[in-house]
């Protein structure tokens, strides 16, 4: 009910922005990134592909007053940067993370990826990010991270985790623990993520990073939200039945309206997304403690 979108604002700026692309293996397609970045209203950038360089290497050879952090699989849409900036100033934020539009195709790539926007949603509102100083209203998504450079090299966040890759989670955490303001939106189709359906592993994981890899926070969250609305429906009352189906309902098309999907789509795939939903956090759980008990070389 907060809306929180990112929005056009149409104010124009003319800082540099530095942009890095962050890429998985050398080989990785970036082209339509570089096509998108090309054809945005912004003139006054720099581009960084990855390659084999750390991020730290990237960072050092910036010289732009913002820095953006784009992966290879998303695309970016006309105002983006210049919108990113208004908002900076506007609020003197650090960190600004947005969450990208899914562009997901086919059956099995709609039941699935549209549950990390319903999980998160739900769990947090998103505007509390930047409102409280209060580091466990957190979150982020590593597709689009946007830094006032001059800040981010000061506290050289990229050097505080993986070498190779950015958790925008942590770094949010961070910012907020160093007393500095950071906001998370919804890109509101200013970035597209296409998704692949293949990676359902690192899918799961992202899932588990919504409880904060809290394994007894997740299992909690399962069984009220999937395991309580089963057993409630067995008592067969119509007074207790309607008022979790009309909430699903309201959340579901909420949810929908905010994240450009289809709102009738997405409540008749709930039944089937639930029991996916089941499995893939099943799934995630199961990693993150197979991985905290694997002995380290």
């Amino acid at each position: 009910m907060s809306n929180p979108k990112l929005g056009y604002y149409s104010k124009h700026f003319s800082e540099k922005v530095s942009i890095i692309v962050l890429t998985s293996t050398v080989k990785q397609d970036v082209e339509n990134l570089l096509t998108s970045i090309a054809e945005q209203d912004y003139e006054h950038t720099e581009v960084f592909v990855q390659h084999l360089e750390s991020i730290s290497e990237l960072v050092n050879q910036t010289t732009g007053k913002y820095l953006l952090f784009l992966s290879p699989s998303t695309t970016v849409h006309f105002g983006l940067i210049n919108n990113l900036m208004y908002r900076m100033k506007v609020f003197n934020l650090a960190v600004l993370s947005l969450i990208p539009t899914f562009k997901a195709s086919g059956f099995i790539a709609n039941c699935i990826y549209p549950l990390n926007d319903f999980l998160l949603l739900n769990l947090l509102p998103l505007r509390l990010v930047r409102l409280s100083s209060f580091s466990a209203f957190t979150a982020g998504s590593n597709d689009c991270l946007f830094f006032d450079a001059t800040i981010y090299k000061q506290y050289k966040w990229h050097e505080k985790l993986h070498p190779k890759a950015l958790e925008a989670t942590e770094i949010i955490k961070l910012a907020k623990q160093q007393r500095l303001k950071a906001e998370v939106l919804l890109a509101n189709k200013f970035v597209y993520n296409t998704v692949d359906v293949k990676d359902t592993a690192s899918f799961s994981m992202r899932l588990l990073m919504n409880f904060s890899n809290n394994n007894l926070a997740a299992l909690m969250y399962l069984t009220l939200v999937i395991v309580g609305p089963v057993i409630v429906s067995f008592d067969f009352n119509p007074a207790l039945i309607i008022l979790p189906i009309g909430l699903i309902f309201l959340s579901r098309v909420m949810i929908a309206f905010l994240t450009a999907q289809n709102p009738l789509l997405q409540v008749l795939l709930h039944p089937l997304q639930m029991i996916m939903l089941f499995g893939l956090m099943l799934r995630g759980i199961w990693g993150h403690i197979a991985l905290s008990i694997k002995p380290k070389k």
